[in-house]
């Protein structure tokens, strides 16, 4: 496979990082740093290295689609007719209504040439004022402060600046976060000496690195750069001169900062009088600062001030307009800075110009052929006064252009309502599921920035051209194409019939603008293919940089002379040509917090997210890297609420709330929490933030207020279940047992159902009546042959101990029991357990006392009795417990007693793959130790194939604590197990989804014939893969390695085969990375590094040149993979049945899935059964089962209803079922339906999330259906969870504890002891990966 390189620029954020892109059948495959490109050299972050990725990802917009009613899916269309039906839509609508009842709603990240021609269609053509861009919510107060003070929007220098300035004013931005590439370009200058002041009211990753970070509080930046400026003009630091020569409006300043001075702006800000002395003299002794700020100050009503006093501190330093100095504004997108040149909000012209200036509307009225009067003196309200507009009737129509308004907008609900309300929404995007998708009636298939030619902007003025290296899918196109032919079909032809993205570049040049030194000329699109160029490029220009704006030397701005003929070295874009001082005062935020909203509410972004997730949500690294949603919250305000790590916490305002989880620490100061704004409906309910911010806005950017909201916390739920505080009255004689306390402080809950089938009814009932007739001497007890089932024996003989068990007076003789050694065991695939269950027995062999106990059951008094303890347990997730052992950790956590302070031994299962080996082995066993246990032994860790060690680790426990040690004996082997599997024809390979999923879930049916093998319904199947045989190339070119060279891997074999079928060559384990040089040295980045990553894609980068003995050492041997078996034993005897999801992310792919979906037809795969301990139905038939699996989790419950239909169970079933979409995600649809209707399935309840607005899933099923179930679990129900630990489990986990609280009637503490007992009865039983 042969492939090119394509240079491009990063889609993210406005530092407009050069990219190389490999491209090869149609796809592009890697993506790198551009070692050229001046805003990056080279370098990436974790979204730009990972930015190809959501090209090729599912969930592309490939077609048009049609919803001719709201509430209905659309349909799919072709693109001339979505285009013929926009147009034709639009015109009736504009010539009923007239222009103002259209609005656009555009984006910084569509090309120049998109922008462009959206501005030119509404203004130009349609002649409406409503014409808004999402850059209205991040950049709009800058430029507004921009224009105010300096005559224009944008920065007055450049990224070069960076590698001369002394002091680094980072204000109101998180660079480290939010432009890591242009952070590191600040670190590398902080390590030849300059210094960084940070402010910022977050102690955010950037506050981290500041030399004085300086934490406001809230909305007090204002008086903090006031009292800066009185500081320095106090301490002599002000250019006088420079004052004097370019600027106007200082004769106003001193009085009005006599008011700031730094005890009265401690007082506003909260900051210490020394650090705003610090801070001051940092910036006055400095030749060369910049200040660099973003949304921190822009998304406020004092916006536009905030600029302005940033610019105020320049001006009178005179640093400005000189290489290291300037007040320098960060983007968000990557084109934002292109937009607001083409004018592309409010009333923007293009090349820097307004409509609300005579001169400025005639220049574009020529440039446009338009007749003079064509375009209006007229400017919208902004973003939030256009949705207003939509939900008061007034705007009828909207086209929405790569943007999701509905999950970006503060105080979202406007969006909502105005789009609900608007005749027409049509939305033109890349992808098709998003949270404004689902309000269309129209939806638009976009192109990539891959996929067509186009202009990006950065933030220092540096054009890139965005070169086509794909074909977009389907019929998507580039979003100018779109807009032109949209335009045409309306009757614009004559201005939109561009046969090229450079046709439409060459008319933007001629907007050049000598008022602002905005100049394109002497760019086309033959110089952009050479590399990236900055403006202003005047005719002429060879040089690619112009790091310096407002240069007198008339090449771009008109050339100005004084009145005596001196030609001054800086013209600002003024009428005078001088920067304008402002006097701004500090004054409060729009809301304040008050008693009823005692809180203020920061929001903001995380480094490895991006916007709404439109694209970094389709990247597994990234999620990998920032999983989810979080609250922060202060340890003060945490305690006062009582809130805990992870606990659910509703955050409300004035207009809305969401749900998110708790992260306590002190990164926000007391009074202040913090939510990113990334996570919306697409991934749960109630997790918009933008459902609680504030939609106040700046008066004169119109930009709303994101960052300052007054809000409400309240718990409402977790999975931390809090210890109980006992402290009970000692009960008179007289009083009955207070058995409540009794049970709270045994930590047993609610006691659980007793639901007894008829037979055992029958014999109770008679039990009863002999018990009665007789005078019972002792304590009555069942006998042994009695028909009831063990834990409903236990129960009645525990009930009827307490009812006639009483102490006699006499002084009885206690007999002395010896101590017992306890073998504890916590698993998630059953090894634990096993090697558990042959640990008891070895030891009692050895003529000791041994116990056996799951870690969840094991109590505090037992543990503290025991002679020694010994744990074997395996690993879950990211070093965390297996849930049998969550419990057992969570007790050791805090000051635990005496109990714990035991001989102890610790076995760990794991696999050395993995970062986090054995790592809940390892933290158990430290754990023992710093609370006072007695290591008896080091801890052994081993690896999958465990028989080895643990034998050596049993044997040398044995001879520590038996007087006769005894040797391990050989275990007898299964008939097939892991070492021994079964050869077997692969039956069946059925892809389960229909038409138009985005998944690909598969039913795998494996032939036993008659070769013995069983297992039962609940149980795991093991699966050898093979490695894919273009994989084994991949590794043998990157390697040097001999393919037929001989090597002994579980016998002799060419190096192709065991490479094949018995060495693992994706993973990228901790000793292969010993040997690579060049690395991330951070953990945190080497592992954003390494994540989405195979060996091969390791070797591709960083060769190694090693020897084969060297490569048979480093690589790990192959391991199977377990999947729950969805199939039953009695239904289908000779064979078993897998339900699969395959795994494929770009080039690379899951090892097992793959190979089962792609190669296995016409092999022989070897299997072998995973025998679960406790996942299994219950012994008694007439027992009900509730039973949750969405997605793949229904695998195990398909199992478990065909052997509840062959047992003849005559239990009810309920089934909660959850995917995407009901047409193509129905799994087993047909089957489910049959026994829906023959009554094995009692009830079958679905979640489709992306079948409605709102998403639906099987958590909310439960909440809805909660009375029902309660009945259930009180009727002795089993409660089973299959699927995804990560997420789903823990909501599922979550609503069940709500329902038994509210239809139960018990407290969160009381319905969360109650759950527990589910679980150590085993009547809640999970199966989650």
């Amino acid at each position: 496979m042969t492939s090119t390189t394509v240079r491009s620029v990063c889609p993210y954020c406005g530092v407009g990082c050069g990219i190389v892109m490999s491209v090869a059948d149609n796809k592009v495959i890697k993506v790198s740093g551009d070692k050229q490109h001046p805003s990056n050299f080279g370098r990436l972050c974790t979204k730009g290295l990972s930015c190809h990725q959501p090209l090729r990802e599912s969930g592309r917009m490939e077609w048009a689609w049609l919803r001719d009613q709201r509430q209905r899916d659309p349909v799919r269309l072709g693109m001339d007719q979505a285009i013929e039906q926009t147009a034709r839509r639009l015109r009736g609508i504009i010539d009923t209504h007239g222009p103002d009842a259209f609005a656009l709603y555009v984006s910084g990240q569509m090309s120049l040439e998109a922008q462009y021609l959206a501005n030119k269609l509404v203004k130009g053509y349609i002649r409406s004022r409503h014409i808004e861009s999402n850059s209205r919510l991040c950049m709009a107060s800058a430029g507004s402060g921009y224009k105010l003070s300096l005559g224009a929007d944008g920065p007055p220098g450049s990224y070069q600046d960076f590698d001369r300035a002394e002091v680094f004013l980072v204000i109101g931005a998180n660079m480290a976060d939010c432009h890591p590439i242009l952070f590191l370009r600040l670190l590398d200058r902080l390590k030849a000496g300059a210094k960084l002041i940070v402010v910022d009211p977050r102690r955010s990753a950037t506050a981290d690195k500041a030399d004085l970070f300086l934490q406001v509080r809230p909305g007090t930046d204002m008086a903090l750069l006031n009292g800066l400026l009185h500081l320095l003009l106090k301490n002599g630091h002000t250019d006088s001169a420079f004052i004097e020569r370019y600027t106007e409006g200082w004769e106003e300043m001193p009085v009005f900062l006599a008011d700031y001075t730094p005890a009265r702006v401690a007082e506003i800000t909260g900051l210490r009088e020394a650090d705003i002395l610090q801070a001051a003299a940092l910036i006055g002794g400095a030749k060369d600062w910049m200040s660099c700020w973003t949304m921190g100050l822009n998304q406020s009503i004092h916006g536009t001030w905030h600029s302005n006093a940033l610019c105020n501190l320049h001006l009178a330093t005179g640093a400005i307009c000189r290489p290291g100095s300037g007040p320098f504004s960060l983007t968000g997108q990557p084109n934002a800075m292109g937009g607001r040149e083409m004018g592309y909000m409010g009333p923007g012209l293009p090349g820097q110009r307004s409509a609300l200036v005579e001169a400025d509307r005639h220049f574009i009225e020529n440039l446009w052929q338009l007749p003079a009067g064509s375009l209006r003196a007229e400017a919208g309200e902004g973003t939030i006064g256009l949705f207003e507009q939509m939900a008061a009737g007034q705007v009828k129509a909207c086209w929405i252009i790569c943007s999701n308004p509905v999950a970006s907008v503060s105080n979202r609900q406007k969006v909502i309502d105005g789009l609900r309300k608007a005749e027409l929404v049509i939305s033109q995007d890349a992808f098709l599921d998003t949270e404004t998708n689902r309000y269309a009636d129209i939806l638009l298939p976009a192109a990539l920035w891959a996929e067509a030619e186009g202009v990006m902007i950065n933030s220092e003025r540096n054009l890139t051209l965005t070169a086509k290296a794909v074909e977009a899918p389907g019929e998507s196109l580039a979003d100018w194409q779109i807009i032109a032919r949209v335009a045409c079909a309306m009757g614009y032809a004559e201005g939109f019939s561009y046969a090229s993205a450079d046709e439409v570049f060459d008319e933007i040049r001629q907007a050049w603008n000598p008022a602002t030194g905005y100049d394109l000329r002497g760019l086309d699109y033959a110089k952009l293919r050479t590399g990236p160029q900055q403006w202003p490029f005047e005719p002429g220009r060879s040089e690619s940089r112009s790091p310096l704006r407002y240069l007198n030397n008339g090449l771009s701005q008109k050339l100005r002379e004084n009145a005596d003929g001196e030609r001054p070295a800086i013209t600002f874009a003024t009428a005078s040509g001088k920067a304008r001082f402002f006097a701004r005062p500090w004054l409060p935020p729009a809301e304040l917090p008050d008693q009823a909203y005692p809180l203020v509410l920061n929001t903001g972004r995380v480094q490895h997210q991006w916007h709404t997730l439109t694209k970094t949500g389709k990247v597994a690294s990234l999620n990998k890297l920032e999983p989810g949603p979080f609250l922060e919250i202060h340890p003060d305000d945490a305690a006062a609420l009582g809130i805990a790590e992870k606990d659910q916490v509703q955050i409300r305002s004035r207009r809305g709330q969401a749900v998110l989880p708790a992260r306590i620490n002190t990164r926000v100061m007391p009074g202040n929490c913090f939510a990113p704004f990334h996570w919306n409906d697409l991934y749960g309910e109630q997790l918009a933030i933008n459902a609680v911010t504030s939609d106040a806005v700046d008066p004169i950017s119109l930009q709303p207020a994101f960052k300052h909201c007054a809000v409400a916390l309240t718990r409402v739920g977790g999975e931390r279940i809090d210890a109980l505080e006992l402290n009970p009255a000692i009960p008179e004689e007289t009083r009955p047992m207070p058995t409540d306390t009794l049970r709270q402080a045994l930590g047993l809950g609610a006691p659980p159902a007793m639901v007894l089938a008829e037979s055992e009814q029958h014999y109770l009932h008679g039990f009863l009546q002999g018990l009665g007739a007789a005078q019972p001497h002792g304590v009555p007890v069942l006998p042994t042959n009695a028909p009831l089932a063990l834990e409903r024996r236990l129960f009645i003989d525990g009930l009827l101990a307490g009812v006639y068990s009483r102490a006699e007076p006499t002084m009885l003789s206690v007999p002395v029991e010896t101590p017992r050694h306890l073998v504890l065991w916590a698993s998630q695939t059953g090894n634990s357990q096993t090697l558990a269950e042959r640990c008891a027995s070895h030891l009692r062999e050895a003529g000791l006392t041994v116990q056996l106990e799951c870690m969840e059951a094991a109590q505090p008094a037992q543990v503290g009795a025991a002679a020694s303890l010994l744990l074997i347990t395996s690993t879950f997730g990211d070093g965390e417990a297996p849930d049998s052992g969550a419990a057992f950790w969570q007790s050791l956590q805090g000051e635990a007693g005496d109990w714990v302070k035991r001989p102890y031994a610790v076995l760990a299962l794991g696999d050395s793959s993995y970062d986090q080996f054995c790592g809940f082995g390892r933290r158990l066993d430290q754990r023992l130790a710093e609370l006072g246990g007695q290591r008896l032994l080091e801890r052994v860790d081993c690896e999958p194939d465990f028989d080895e060690p643990f034998a050596g680790w049993l044997q040398a426990l044995t001879a520590k604590l038996a007087q006769a040690p005894v040797v391990v004996a050989d275990r007898e082997k299964p008939a097939f197990g892991k070492q021994n599997p079964l050869p077997a024809r692969l039956l069946e390979n059925r892809l389960l989804n229909g038409p138009g999923a985005s998944k690909e879930t598969r039913q795998i049916v494996f032939d036993l014939g008659d070769s013995g093998l069983s297992y039962q319904a609940g149980d795991a199947l093991g699966v050898w893969p093979r490695n894919c045989p273009e994989l084994v190339e991949e590794f043998l070119r990157y390697t040097g390695l001999d393919g037929g060279a001989q090597v002994d891997c579980k016998g002799l074999m060419s190096l192709t085969t065991a490479l094949a079928e018995q060495l693992d060559i994706t993973r990228i384990t901790p000793q292969i990375l010993q040997k690579v040089s060049g690395l991330p040295a951070d953990k945190a980045a080497l592992n954003d590094w390494l994540w989405g990553r195979q060996l091969v894609d390791l070797l591709a980068e960083f060769p190694l040149k090693l020897s084969l003995a060297e490569w048979m050492t480093l690589l790990k041997p192959l391991q199977p993979r377990l999947y729950s078996i969805s199939s039953s034993p009695k239904r289908h005897p000779t064979q078993v049945h897998l339900t699969m999801s395959t795994v494929r992310y770009g080039q690379r792919k899951g090892v097992c899935s793959s190979f089962l979906a792609d190669r296995a037809q016409e092999l022989k795969v070897a299997i072998f059964p995973q025998l679960s301990a406790s996942f299994r139905l219950p012994q008694n038939d007439e027992l009900p089962v509730i039973m949750v699996g969405p997605g793949t989790g229904i695998a195990p419950f398909r199992g478990f209803l065909q052997e509840r239909e062959g047992r003849g169970a005559k239990g009810r079933n309920w089934l909660f079922f959850g995917e995407q979409r009901e047409a193509c995600d129905f799994y087993y649809r047909d089957e489910l339906m049959a026994w829906r209707e023959s009554g094995l399935l009692t009830r079958l309840d679905t979640a489709f999330s992306r079948d409605q607005e709102e998403k639906i899933y099987v958590q909310q099923r439960m909440q809805e259906h909660g009375a029902e179930l309660w009945r259930w679990l009180q009727e002795g129900a089993f409660f089973y969870v299959c699927g995804d630990a990560s997420r789903m489990a823990k909501d599922v986990d979550a609503v069940l504890k709500a329902v038994v609280a509210e239809h139960g009637g018990m407290s969160a503490d009381e319905a969360a002891a109650y759950v527990a007992q589910m679980g150590k009865d085993k009547r809640y039983l999970r199966d989650v990966y």
